[in-house]
């Protein structure tokens, strides 16, 4: 590990520079997960599809002021206060556990007592007020300046009353709804559920409201809210999940009483064109007003509270991510680490469903959106690797082989061709062999006489180089090299025949080492048909060129004096018209019935 942290090798300091990076990737990514939140409308409408269907509490009935109801008594403005005290007094006849209105009774009506009356006797009705022109605030409740409230003697009739107002969140979405409310004055008012719930369970209302370890404690239960004492509902079901009675039959006394008897009770407009309709996360279709609070009453009753992570939290589990992919990803093998990544992605995605389930809301975009950056990050990182490999292989591979046979080789493999065997070309060979190297090796140490090669052949090969020839392969004192192999060059010979004349004329101005032998090579260059390819085994072979040109490429290094070039006959008829040759006397060598005629190259004729 502490190797790995100091980065010996190349590799290590390759993973570590992509640990590094794949972290400071996640840091930005922790930072807007935790402050900016730049796609928090996704993150809510993600979570908006984790809501399962649940059956509503049988213990809230919904008394619907609905087309019905408006059909027979006409515009709702235009109703006798007296039809609403009828529809109480028959209520309280069924003996509804809590009546609320989800209506305000603002205005003074004529016939207010005898509402008033129904109420009193009924000593069970919760009664609706709104907050009108919202404040910002740093209270923990929703502020509004002012409240409507219903006509003083309906609140003094009623058993207690309580706001109405809900807050949809930016998108538009209604998952929220303040349990407590205040004026500007510093008057808090609950919400009408809340209130209905403690005339419920025969409870008084509680002095103040206090949030304390983010949950408000009412009725014996801890509800947990945000901020701004905001509850979260978990929703039982879309619009119509609840028990719902027209309001046109309790006026007129049309109904089971036990669909009633000691229930919840909400009456509240469901007519069509309502403007009280919200979008919420369960359905596309709008719901009601006194549908949503029914889901509230449903989740407090049900004790089925929704708890969505902190911000904190979010970032941990950001952290948490950007920490195993980032940090063992770049130390695996990729599939290993994709398979990695994949658990997590569906692990993550379980456990939020798991979580959800429980009353948690995990953050689904963030820690997800993270790990899909982080792994592409890691990959794009070791592409890059790959790349920066793919050069360094290259570059070794050329160290030790010429960069043409490398890019053969290489070409060879890519498209699955590289396989034992050789094509037919003509190409020129040159062999240079080191003079008396037998006698230099014995008076000088190991090192001097690697050295001296060194010195000398690295000015030889730097020709060859400059010449576009391919150094095929090393034998101690001795190199070979090839041209129009692989790659065609229609004046092979002429370049092979110029690089040994320039390598010969460097080599002579290199300055001797005084006491030791004069240094040179003897250099022989022929031309002819040839086979090249890889020769070998499946599991070991070597780009390389075989045949009787090169041979008597070999024979013409072996005969050839020190600081001579022999160039063979095939080369001789190449480059006659840009070198200036010797005529040798033709020459025997093994294997051949004749004598060969045999060219000492002395220089590059003069073009002037």
């Amino acid at each position: 590990m502490l190797s790995f942290i100091r980065g010996k090798t190349k590799k290590q300091r390759r993973q570590r520079s992509h640990i590094l990076i794949a972290l400071g990737v996640g840091a930005i990514l922790v930072l807007i997960a935790a402050f900016v939140q730049p796609f928090v409308t996704i993150q809510w409408w993600m979570s908006d599809q984790l809501f399962p269907h649940a059956s509503p509490s049988p213990n809230v009935v919904i008394v619907a002021i609905d087309d019905e109801s408006l059909a027979k008594y006409g515009k709702w403005s235009d109703w006798s206060r007296s039809l609403h005290a009828q529809a109480i007094e028959n209520l309280k006849q069924a003996k509804a556990g809590v009546i609320g209105f989800d209506v305000l009774f603002a205005d003074q009506s004529a016939d207010d007592p005898e509402l008033a009356q129904a109420i009193e006797s009924a000593g069970n009705v919760v009664l609706s007020l709104v907050g009108v022109e919202p404040m910002p605030s740093k209270q923990p409740e929703v502020m509004y300046r002012n409240f409507i409230l219903p006509t003083p003697v309906l609140s003094e009739a009623a058993a207690s009353v309580g706001h109405v107002n809900v807050v949809p969140d930016g998108d538009g979405k209604l998952r929220r709804i303040p349990l407590v409310a205040t004026d500007a004055a510093g008057d808090e008012y609950p919400a009408l559920l809340l209130a209905m719930l403690y005339n419920f369970f025969v409870t008084p209302l509680p002095d103040d409201y206090l949030i304390q370890n983010g949950s408000l404690h009412l009725l014996d239960r801890d509800i947990p809210v945000d901020g701004k004492s905001r509850m979260r509902i978990n929703f039982a079901g879309g619009p119509g999940s609840f028990t719902r009675i027209s309001y046109a039959d309790v006026i007129e006394g049309n109904f089971d009483p036990e669909a009633v008897k000691h229930k919840i009770v909400l009456i509240g407009m469901t007519a069509a064109g309502e403007p009280d309709a919200w979008v919420t996360p369960v359905s596309a279709e709008k719901m009601y007003g006194v549908e949503i609070f029914a889901n509230a009453m449903d989740t407090i009753l049900k004790q089925r509270f929704l708890v969505e992570s902190s911000s904190q939290m979010d970032a941990l589990i950001v952290l948490a991510m950007i920490a195993i992919i980032g940090i063992v990803l770049p130390l695996v093998r990729l599939r290993w680490g994709t398979l990695l990544a994949v658990a997590l992605f569906i692990g993550y995605g379980i456990a939020v469903f798991l979580s959800f389930d429980k009353g948690y809301i995990l953050d689904i975009l963030y820690p997800l959106l993270a790990l899909i950056i982080i792994y592409f990050t890691v990959v794009i990182c070791r592409v890059f690797a790959a790349q920066a490999d793919r050069r360094d292989i290259n570059a070794l591979f050329g160290r030790y082989v010429s960069p043409q046979v490398a890019s053969e080789i290489l070409s060879l493999s890519n498209s699955d061709k590289l396989k034992l065997g050789g094509a037919r070309r003509d190409v020129t060979v040159m062999f240079a062999d080191m003079r008396g190297f037998t006698a230099m090796s014995e008076r000088l140490s190991p090192e001097e006489v690697v050295a001296t090669l060194n010195k000398y052949l690295s000015v030889l090969i730097e020709r060859v180089l400059a010449n576009e020839g391919m150094i095929n392969k090393f034998a101690g004192d001795n190199i070979m090299a090839v041209w129009n192999a692989p790659q065609d060059q229609p004046d092979h010979a002429l370049l092979a025949v110029k690089a040994a004349i320039e390598g010969q004329q460097a080599m002579e101005s290199l300055p001797q080492d005084e006491g030791n032998l004069k240094v040179q090579f003897g250099i022989g260059i022929n031309t002819g048909p040839a086979v090249a390819g890889n020769v070998g085994s499946e599991g070991r072979s070597e780009y390389t060129i075989i045949g009787d040109a090169v041979n008597l490429a070999s024979r013409l290094c072996s005969n050839a004096p020190g600081g001579q070039i022999w160039i063979g006959p095939n080369t001789h008829e190449s480059v006659s018209n840009e070198v200036e040759v010797e005529a040798l006397e033709p020459q025997k060598f093994k294997g051949k019935a004749e004598p060969i005629p045999v060219y000492r190259a002395l220089r590059m004729k003069n073009k002037s």
